[in-house]
């Protein structure tokens, strides 16, 4: 019998891919809309074939229309961003482009747009890959930091909302595939290379590292005469300075809650008890090469071999005035005045009197390293196609995070005060001078017991994997089968020492040498005439004696989680005729997992750390169903249904355990730490979306997706077998079963969203407006999940609404795009002061870049193109809220916490074709 056509008349053929199906209700529905009498699928008439005509369209036009037609030919709800030409994406970095798709936002680290979140929720619920393979990372956990991959040297990505059981790793969010590009798919050899100049609007910050930057790329593809094989390489080199203005509240309360009134405040007043004002200034190094070998002698093989890796390095400058403000420091107010805030009554201004602020100078010096190799073959015999692929890839990360305190020898008066209660930062007029080197000594001026300190990251993660399938084509509605097994192991660990710094002279308080000074920093933009002293800290530390500390806090910071996952997937892909042509695929996925974790059991008995370990199994069976139903020519009904799943964040697999106490009152065990028998997060997830084609650069889409989260993590109190643990106190337990505080798996809730999506050209309403367009979405995400049953602590990462709108202009060599993004408020885990990993409520925020260019398209200057582009045009501030401590009469209330401006962003530069 014939295979029936079912494509709309001018779209291009799709791959029929399987998706996965569910177990038990959702297997039950998959198989049911499968089961349709094999009459009913071969009555499909023939659609009308037309004749299109081609128009050759360059840039940003050519990205968009790569971009659409990847998410109109896919079996899956997918979203992707395609390069405009080699080595050139659409935005500066691979993050800020991929968070541009519908319901994908971005978080800025530092400054840059660092990691992805999918459908509002957290970069742990998803799954990066790299040509199709699951991608190490050099964080603490799973997520990938993009900033470590070169726009230039990616030439594609694909977002799966829905999954496709052939993947080899997917989310429970979402799956981020990363493609490099394919030298049999250029017709001819080419060469770009391209350079820009950077720099901050902040300008230098501190003197030792520069505000201007430079980029500079190279890519070259060639093919052989008989097209046999194709190689393709390409080099990008980053040079990019990041300026930051920073201002932290430290907390808020009023401490005559707790029967330590603070002096001069009103007694039913909250005030501010700390804060801290700094500049910080960093430069990012990156080396990035690609190297791509194809081999296709025939039509019957295909090998494909490719190499990655990318030397990351970071350098950062901070100086630092920070003061304790609490009763406990002895601290005092005057002239207090105060103002109502959501119903509370805060201090907002007055005189701070009699505090012992810290002069604090950080240096950070952090290098990175990825290395990827990857090597796939495909071999067709008869009517199959066999493939093998073969992958390994590791990253390593070195850190340094040091800090020495410096002050004043006596009590400081931080004179008037302004505190600020909503947008923008508190200021200060003290009376001492943070920038006069005779007056500023290295000292310990709060008493915190040490002169200083340093933290050194290392982290390792390692994955290695092999991936065999099977499949072919049939000519019927079952349009093809596909089955194959892949196996991966991962190793990871972490080791984040800690050292003090005291003083070699018995930490008395001596001046900075002469030789170590440099000019101060400019802290003024918090209040008139701060200014902070400014010296060579590598240089220093020969002035101190260096002790290990926190050595109770080591199984917290030293582990290794090691995983073998051992997956097979079938899927068939169909297409038949339901009164409408239907295309799509049914997978299945079984995953076996096994985990095992190595840490310490810190024993205070002893003061000394013990080896410990542990680990599970568990086996996770995920179907899955994608349907598209082309209802007219031009629009598409998708439907998807599939079980999925997210692997733990695998610093919550460490073991490991500190706090090991047994109670005097209840003899009963406790301890915390991690869970080496965690298992992942599971949901089942619906999805349906409707996507109307107006032509190649114009289409409408609207989608709903529904996730039933029946497996969630979060911090819980668990029993536990203390059985052969040491005993650190002098009471007997009454059993050896016991609390652990720690992850573990609990119950479940729901997530849930509306997306709305669109691309508008101009040739819709004449063809004198073809090149004139916009793109936007918008999407809406909703969640009963929080931790445990605190209310006030949501889904982690949830942003509740998200938009982004991009205007262009592309006509006659000339181009211009304005975009914005805007994300709503979310509660995130981010870095804390020294590394740990602390939970923060980062507001609401719109990023504004803009750019403009011209692209030679006749003459001697043919294949040059040059370009202005404005990152962050407003200069918009990271901010993030803190709650009150005591004394608020609505728990949902919050102060500013974070204020932190990195300037805009301005590069200029080209890329030259030849």
């Amino acid at each position: 019998m014939p295979k029936p056509q079912l494509r709309a008349a001018g779209r291009a053929p799709t791959s029929i891919r399987l998706r996965r199906a569910r177990l038990t209700p959702v297997a039950t529905v998959c198989v049911g809309l499968l089961s349709v009498p094999l009459q009913a699928l071969a009555q499909s008439a023939p659609a009308t074939e037309q004749k299109l005509d081609t128009v050759t369209v360059t840039g940003f036009r050519a990205s968009l229309e790569t971009s659409i037609s990847t998410k109109r030919n896919a079996d899956a709800i997918v979203e992707s961003v395609s390069a405009e030409d080699i080595g050139k994406l659409p935005d500066v970095s691979i993050a800020d482009a991929i968070s541009r798709l519908p319901g994908l936002t971005t978080q800025r680290i530092a400054g840059r747009s660092s990691v992805i979140s999918i459908r509002g929720m957290a970069p742990r619920y998803g799954v990066t890959l790299l040509n199709g393979r699951e991608i190490v990372s050099t964080g603490d956990n799973r997520s990938v930091e993009y900033d470590q991959f070169p726009s230039e040297l990616i030439n594609a990505a694909t977002v799966y909302k829905t999954p496709d059981a052939s993947l080899s790793a997917q989310g429970l969010s979402g799956t981020v595939n990363m493609k490099t590009l394919r030298p049999l798919d250029f017709a001819t050899t080419q060469a770009v290379v391209g350079a820009r100049l950077e720099r901050n609007s902040n300008g230098s910050l501190n003197p030792e590292i520069s505000g201007t930057g430079n980029r500079l790329s190279a890519s070259y593809v060639t093919q052989s005469a008989d097209r046999t094989w194709g190689a393709a390489v390409g080099f990008a080199h980053l040079d990019s300075p990041n300026q930051e203005k920073h201002y932290k509240s430290w907390w808020w309360a009023n401490t005559n809650d707790w029967g330590s009134p603070l002096p001069g405040a009103p007694t039913d007043a909250v005030a501010l008890q700390g804060f801290e004002l700094g500049a910080a200034s960093s430069r990012q190094k990156r080396d990035g090469l690609m190297g791509v070998l194809e081999y296709k002698p025939n039509a019957d093989f295909h090998s494909t071999l490719d190499l990655y890796y990318s030397k990351f390095d970071q350098t950062e400058a901070r100086r630092t005035v920070m003061s304790d403000m609490s009763t406990w420091a002895g601290v005092s107010w005057s002239n207090a005045q105060t103002t109502m805030v959501n119903g509370d009554k805060i201090v907002t201004s007055g005189i701070v009197n009699n505090t012992t602020p810290v002069a604090l100078t950080t240096f950070n010096k952090r290098q990175d390293d990825i290395r990827a190799i990857g090597w796939n073959n495909e071999l067709k015999l008869a009517d199959w196609k066999l493939a093998g692929d073969l992958s390994w890839s590791k990253a390593k990360r070195d850190e340094q995070n040091a800090e020495l305190q410096a002050g004043s020898l006596g009590r400081v008066s931080l004179g008037q005060a302004s505190i600020a209660t909503g947008d923008g930062l508190s200021t200060f007029a003290p009376n001492f001078d943070f920038a006069d080197a005779k007056n500023v000594y290295l000292s310990d001026p709060a008493g915190w017991g040490r002169d200083g300190r340093s933290q050194f990251p290392k982290v390792r993660d390692q994955i290695k994997a092999l991936k065999l399938t099977a499949g072919r084509s049939f000519d019927s509605w079952l349009s093809s089968f596909e089955a194959g097994v892949d196996y991966s192991e991962r190793d990871k660990s972490m080791n984040r020492t800690e050292v003090n710094y005291s003083l070699k002279n018995g930490r008395a308080p001596m001046l900075i040498p002469s030789n170590l000074l440099r000019e101060p920093t400019d802290l003024s933009f918090a209040g008139s005439n701060i200014r902070m002293v400014n010296f060579d800290l590598p240089s220093a530390l020969g002035l101190y004696d260096v002790t290990p500390t926190a050595l109770d806090q080591a199984p917290g910071r030293i582990w290794s989680v090691h995983e073998k996952v051992t997956a097979a997937h079938a899927k068939l892909g169909f297409e038949f005729d339901w009164g409408v042509p239907v295309h799509g695929n049914l997978g299945l996925r079984v995953v076996h997992a096994k985990q095992w974790s190595n840490g310490l059991l810190w024993n205070p008995a002893t003061s000394s750390a013990m080896p410990e370990s542990g680990g599970t199994s568990y086996t996770d069976t995920l179907p899955s169903l994608n349907l598209a139903a082309d209802l007219t020519a031009n629009t598409i009904l998708r439907f998807g249904l599939a079980k999925v799943m997210a692997r733990p964040n695998m610093e919550d697999m460490r073991a490991g355990f500190t706090d090991i106490s047994v109670s005097q009152t209840d003899r009963k065990w406790s301890a915390n730490g991690g869970n080496s028998r965690l298992e992942p997060w599971r949901a089942d997830a619906v999805d349906l979306s409707i996507e109307h084609y107006i032509g190649k650069r114009s289409y409408v889409a609207a989608a709903v997706f529904h996730k039933n989260i029946k497996n969630f993590v979060y911090s819980q109190s668990i029993d536990f077998d203390f059985t052969g643990f040491p005993n650190p106190t002098a009471y007997t337990p009454i059993s050896n079963i016991g609390t652990l505080t720690t992850q573990a798996n609990g119950k479940g809730g729901m997530i849930a969203g509306t997306e709305l999506s669109g691309s508008l050209d101009g040739s819709l309403i004449s063809p004198a407006l073809d090149g004139i367009g916009v793109t936007l979405s918008y999407s809406d995400t909703r969640s009963s999940l929080h931790e445990g049953n605190d209310v006030n602590k949501p889904l982690d990462g949830l942003s509740g609404k998200a938009t982004n709108f991009t205007v262009y202009y592309e006509r006659n060599g000339i181009s211009a795009r304005i975009g914005s993004r805007h994300r709503s408020p979310f509660v995130t885990t981010v870095r804390g002061t020294f590394g740990e990993n602390v939970p923060s409520m980062i507001s609401s925020e719109t990023i504004i870049d803009a750019q403009i260019g011209y692209a030679f398209e006749t003459g001697t200057l043919k294949g040059l193109s040059l370009t202005l582009q404005v990152n962050n045009l407003r200069d918009r501030p990271y901010r993030t809220r803190v709650g009150i401590s005591t004394g608020s009469k609505d728990p949902n209330a919050t102060l500013p916490e974070r204020y932190t401006t990195y300037g805009r962003q301005l590069l200029l530069g080209g890329t030259y074709k030849f």
